[in-house]
Protein backbone atom coordinates (compact mmCIF):
# COMPACT_ATOMS: atom_id res chain seq x y z
CA UNK A 1 0.00 0.00 0.00
CA UNK A 2 1.41 3.39 -0.91
CA UNK A 3 2.44 5.58 1.92
CA UNK A 4 0.25 8.38 1.25
CA UNK A 5 -2.73 5.95 2.33
CA UNK A 6 -1.02 5.55 5.24
CA UNK A 7 -1.50 8.90 6.13
CA UNK A 8 -5.43 8.73 5.65
CA UNK A 9 -5.48 5.25 7.59
CA UNK A 10 -3.21 6.75 10.75
CA UNK A 11 -5.94 9.87 10.66
CA UNK A 12 -8.72 7.49 12.08
CA UNK A 13 -6.16 6.22 15.06
CA UNK A 14 -5.50 9.94 15.72
CA UNK A 15 -7.37 11.50 19.33
CA UNK A 16 -5.96 14.91 18.91
CA UNK A 17 -5.40 17.07 15.37
CA UNK A 18 -3.71 20.42 16.21
CA UNK A 19 -4.60 22.84 13.74
CA UNK A 20 -3.86 26.15 16.14
CA UNK A 21 -2.81 27.21 19.34
CA UNK A 22 -5.03 28.99 21.68
CA UNK A 23 -2.42 31.26 23.28
CA UNK A 24 1.02 32.26 22.20
CA UNK A 25 3.79 31.05 23.92
CA UNK A 26 6.72 33.88 24.71
CA UNK A 27 10.63 32.83 25.41
CA UNK A 28 13.68 33.72 25.40
CA UNK A 29 16.26 31.79 23.61
CA UNK A 30 18.63 29.35 25.45
CA UNK A 31 22.40 30.74 24.94
CA UNK A 32 24.34 28.14 23.57
CA UNK A 33 27.78 27.58 25.45
CA UNK A 34 29.86 24.97 23.06
CA UNK A 35 29.63 23.99 19.11
CA UNK A 36 26.88 21.18 17.93
CA UNK A 37 27.23 19.67 14.53
CA UNK A 38 24.02 20.37 11.98
CA UNK A 39 23.54 17.26 11.06
CA UNK A 40 19.48 16.26 11.87
CA UNK A 41 20.15 15.09 15.84
CA UNK A 42 19.70 16.46 18.92
CA UNK A 43 23.50 15.20 19.93
CA UNK A 44 25.44 18.61 21.25
CA UNK A 45 22.29 20.43 22.19
CA UNK A 46 21.76 20.89 25.80
CA UNK A 47 18.32 19.39 25.62
CA UNK A 48 16.79 20.53 29.14
CA UNK A 49 17.81 23.90 28.58
CA UNK A 50 16.81 24.64 24.82
CA UNK A 51 13.46 22.68 24.88
CA UNK A 52 10.81 25.34 24.75
CA UNK A 53 7.34 23.15 23.79
CA UNK A 54 6.77 19.36 24.20
CA UNK A 55 3.43 17.58 23.24
CA UNK A 56 2.60 14.24 22.13
CA UNK A 57 3.27 15.20 18.46
CA UNK A 58 6.08 17.71 18.51
CA UNK A 59 9.25 18.87 20.84
CA UNK A 60 10.62 22.15 20.05
CA UNK A 61 14.26 23.66 20.78
CA UNK A 62 15.47 26.60 20.30
CA UNK A 63 18.71 28.72 21.16
CA UNK A 64 21.02 31.09 20.24
CA UNK A 65 25.23 33.08 19.67
CA UNK A 66 25.73 35.98 18.75
CA UNK A 67 25.71 34.54 15.10
CA UNK A 68 23.19 32.43 14.84
CA UNK A 69 19.79 31.09 15.32
CA UNK A 70 19.15 27.50 15.82
CA UNK A 71 15.92 25.46 15.65
CA UNK A 72 15.33 21.96 16.32
CA UNK A 73 11.65 19.86 15.94
CA UNK A 74 11.69 16.73 16.91
CA UNK A 75 8.48 14.59 15.58
CA UNK A 76 6.62 12.30 17.74
CA UNK A 77 3.59 11.54 15.56
CA UNK A 78 3.33 8.68 13.13
CA UNK A 79 0.46 10.95 11.45
CA UNK A 80 2.06 14.64 11.12
CA UNK A 81 5.36 12.21 10.42
CA UNK A 82 3.40 10.80 7.21
CA UNK A 83 1.52 14.22 6.71
CA UNK A 84 4.94 16.19 5.85
CA UNK A 85 5.81 13.42 3.46
CA UNK A 86 2.90 15.31 0.96
CA UNK A 87 2.31 18.49 2.78
CA UNK A 88 6.13 19.60 3.76
CA UNK A 89 6.43 21.31 6.88
CA UNK A 90 6.97 25.18 6.93
CA UNK A 91 8.66 27.35 9.30
CA UNK A 92 7.57 31.16 9.38
CA UNK A 93 9.52 33.81 11.52
CA UNK A 94 8.57 37.16 11.02
CA UNK A 95 9.08 40.74 13.00
CA UNK A 96 5.47 41.70 12.05
CA UNK A 97 2.02 40.19 13.98
CA UNK A 98 -0.15 41.30 11.55
CA UNK A 99 1.55 39.53 8.66
CA UNK A 100 3.85 36.28 10.87
CA UNK A 101 3.35 34.17 7.34
CA UNK A 102 5.50 36.68 5.49
CA UNK A 103 8.05 34.77 4.62
CA UNK A 104 8.76 30.78 5.81
CA UNK A 105 10.69 28.18 5.00
CA UNK A 106 9.68 24.89 3.67
CA UNK A 107 11.92 21.44 4.57
CA UNK A 108 10.78 18.78 3.61
CA UNK A 109 9.38 20.25 0.74
CA UNK A 110 5.82 17.61 0.49
CA UNK A 111 4.97 15.81 -2.52
CA UNK A 112 1.80 18.20 -3.49
CA UNK A 113 4.32 21.44 -3.30
CA UNK A 114 6.53 19.48 -5.29
CA UNK A 115 4.10 18.92 -7.88
CA UNK A 116 3.30 22.77 -7.96
CA UNK A 117 5.78 23.01 -10.44
CA UNK A 118 3.55 21.29 -12.99
CA UNK A 119 0.73 23.64 -12.73
CA UNK A 120 -1.68 21.50 -14.76
CA UNK A 121 -1.17 18.52 -12.87
CA UNK A 122 -1.57 19.83 -9.14
CA UNK A 123 -4.63 21.93 -10.54
CA UNK A 124 -6.46 18.39 -11.50
CA UNK A 125 -5.52 16.97 -8.33
CA UNK A 126 -7.28 19.81 -6.35
CA UNK A 127 -9.91 19.72 -8.68
CA UNK A 128 -11.04 16.27 -9.54
CA UNK A 129 -12.07 13.82 -6.57
CA UNK A 130 -10.95 11.00 -8.92
CA UNK A 131 -7.51 12.40 -9.36
CA UNK A 132 -5.65 10.16 -6.59
CA UNK A 133 -7.98 6.67 -7.93
CA UNK A 134 -5.35 6.94 -10.71
CA UNK A 135 -2.43 4.35 -10.36
CA UNK A 136 -0.09 6.69 -12.02
CA UNK A 137 -0.86 9.68 -10.28
CA UNK A 138 0.12 7.60 -6.73
CA UNK A 139 3.39 6.68 -8.60
CA UNK A 140 4.53 10.03 -8.95
CA UNK A 141 3.27 11.44 -5.50
CA UNK A 142 5.67 8.25 -4.15
CA UNK A 143 8.12 9.28 -6.76
CA UNK A 144 7.67 13.04 -5.53
CA UNK A 145 8.12 11.85 -2.12
CA UNK A 146 11.99 10.45 -2.47
CA UNK A 147 12.59 14.11 -3.65
CA UNK A 148 11.64 15.69 -0.58
CA UNK A 149 14.58 16.44 0.99
CA UNK A 150 16.69 17.59 -2.11
CA UNK A 151 15.80 20.70 -2.10
CA UNK A 152 13.89 23.73 -0.65
CA UNK A 153 10.66 25.60 -0.35
CA UNK A 154 10.23 29.31 -0.10
CA UNK A 155 6.75 30.37 0.52
CA UNK A 156 6.15 33.92 0.39
CA UNK A 157 2.41 35.94 0.92
CA UNK A 158 1.99 39.56 0.20
CA UNK A 159 0.34 42.36 2.28
CA UNK A 160 -2.32 42.60 -0.17
CA UNK A 161 -3.57 38.81 -0.25
CA UNK A 162 -3.82 35.77 1.86
CA UNK A 163 -2.65 33.61 -1.18
CA UNK A 164 0.98 31.79 -0.87
CA UNK A 165 3.57 31.86 -3.47
CA UNK A 166 6.05 28.91 -3.63
CA UNK A 167 9.55 28.60 -5.02
CA UNK A 168 12.12 25.76 -4.81
CA UNK A 169 15.88 26.62 -4.55
CA UNK A 170 18.90 24.28 -3.90
CA UNK A 171 20.98 24.06 -0.93
CA UNK A 172 23.84 25.63 -2.26
CA UNK A 173 21.57 28.89 -2.46
CA UNK A 174 20.53 28.29 1.08
CA UNK A 175 24.19 28.28 2.43
CA UNK A 176 24.64 30.81 0.76
CA UNK A 177 23.05 32.71 2.73
CA UNK A 178 24.74 31.03 6.06
CA UNK A 179 21.49 28.62 6.73
CA UNK A 180 22.38 25.28 7.40
CA UNK A 181 19.50 22.76 6.97
CA UNK A 182 19.71 18.62 8.14
CA UNK A 183 16.97 16.24 8.54
CA UNK A 184 17.42 12.89 10.84
CA UNK A 185 15.53 10.21 8.48
CA UNK A 186 17.25 7.27 9.45
CA UNK A 187 14.80 6.72 12.63
CA UNK A 188 11.40 6.42 13.68
CA UNK A 189 10.22 9.96 13.21
CA UNK A 190 12.22 12.55 12.16
CA UNK A 191 14.15 15.28 13.04
CA UNK A 192 14.77 18.86 11.45
CA UNK A 193 17.48 21.08 12.29
CA UNK A 194 18.04 24.80 11.77
CA UNK A 195 21.01 27.13 11.80
CA UNK A 196 19.87 30.70 10.86
CA UNK A 197 21.96 33.57 10.79
CA UNK A 198 21.34 36.72 13.45
CA UNK A 199 22.20 39.08 10.11
CA UNK A 200 20.34 40.38 7.23
CA UNK A 201 20.34 37.36 5.03
CA UNK A 202 17.03 36.28 3.48
CA UNK A 203 14.72 34.65 4.26
CA UNK A 204 14.07 35.97 7.78
CA UNK A 205 16.58 38.90 8.10
CA UNK A 206 17.28 38.04 11.79
CA UNK A 207 18.54 40.92 14.30
CA UNK A 208 19.85 40.37 17.95
CA UNK A 209 17.74 42.89 20.23
CA UNK A 210 14.52 42.11 18.79
CA UNK A 211 11.29 40.25 18.99
CA UNK A 212 9.91 37.34 16.50
CA UNK A 213 7.00 35.42 15.87
CA UNK A 214 8.00 31.72 14.98
CA UNK A 215 5.78 29.11 13.24
CA UNK A 216 5.65 25.79 12.52
CA UNK A 217 3.19 24.66 10.38
CA UNK A 218 1.59 22.01 7.76
CA UNK A 219 -0.32 23.27 5.24
CA UNK A 220 -1.98 20.98 2.84
CA UNK A 221 -3.86 22.30 -0.79
CA UNK A 222 -7.06 23.98 -0.86
CA UNK A 223 -9.18 21.83 -2.61
CA UNK A 224 -11.88 22.98 -5.17
CA UNK A 225 -14.14 19.94 -6.36
CA UNK A 226 -16.97 20.17 -8.46
CA UNK A 227 -19.03 19.67 -6.12
CA UNK A 228 -20.06 18.38 -2.26
CA UNK A 229 -20.83 15.16 -3.31
CA UNK A 230 -17.29 15.01 -4.67
CA UNK A 231 -15.42 16.05 -1.44
CA UNK A 232 -18.04 13.58 0.48
CA UNK A 233 -16.70 10.99 -1.54
CA UNK A 234 -13.13 11.93 -1.59
CA UNK A 235 -12.97 12.57 2.38
CA UNK A 236 -14.74 9.26 2.91
CA UNK A 237 -12.09 7.22 0.85
CA UNK A 238 -8.67 9.07 1.79
CA UNK A 239 -9.94 10.06 5.40
CA UNK A 240 -12.59 9.40 7.25
CA UNK A 241 -13.98 5.92 5.77
CA UNK A 242 -17.42 6.44 7.32
CA UNK A 243 -18.31 9.16 5.33
CA UNK A 244 -21.12 11.87 6.02
CA UNK A 245 -24.62 11.33 6.40
CA UNK A 246 -26.42 12.77 3.52
CA UNK A 247 -29.30 13.59 5.98
CA UNK A 248 -26.61 15.86 7.84
CA UNK A 249 -24.54 16.35 5.39
CA UNK A 250 -21.74 19.53 6.22
CA UNK A 251 -21.85 22.29 3.72
CA UNK A 252 -18.98 22.47 0.58
CA UNK A 253 -16.09 24.88 2.50
CA UNK A 254 -16.69 23.09 5.78
CA UNK A 255 -15.67 19.67 4.05
CA UNK A 256 -13.00 21.24 2.83
CA UNK A 257 -11.76 22.48 6.27
CA UNK A 258 -12.37 18.88 7.50
CA UNK A 259 -10.10 17.37 4.15
CA UNK A 260 -7.19 19.35 5.22
CA UNK A 261 -7.20 18.36 8.49
CA UNK A 262 -7.34 14.65 7.84
CA UNK A 263 -4.74 15.94 5.66
CA UNK A 264 -2.10 16.24 8.46
CA UNK A 265 -3.19 20.78 9.04
CA UNK A 266 -1.31 22.05 11.55
CA UNK A 267 -0.12 25.08 13.02
CA UNK A 268 2.14 26.44 16.60
CA UNK A 269 3.32 29.90 17.21
CA UNK A 270 5.73 31.20 19.56
CA UNK A 271 7.03 34.63 20.34
CA UNK A 272 10.90 35.04 20.26
CA UNK A 273 12.92 37.30 22.16
CA UNK A 274 16.43 37.26 20.65
CA UNK A 275 19.75 37.97 23.44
Amino acid sequence: MFRILNLFILFLSATIIFIGCSSTETFTAHQKTSDIEINGNLSGWPSSDALIHNSDSFDYYVMQDEQNLYVYVDFKSPFYNHSIENSGFIMYISEDEDNKKRRGLGYPSGAFNLLREDPASFRDMTRDSDWLNNTQNYRRLESLQEENFNQVMIVERYEDTNDAQYGFVTFAQIEAEGLELAAARDRRYYGLEFKIPLDQSAPFELLPGKKYWIGFAIEPPEFNFRNTGDLNQYSSQYGNRRGVNPRNRPSSSNQQAQLRRQLGQYEQWFLLELN
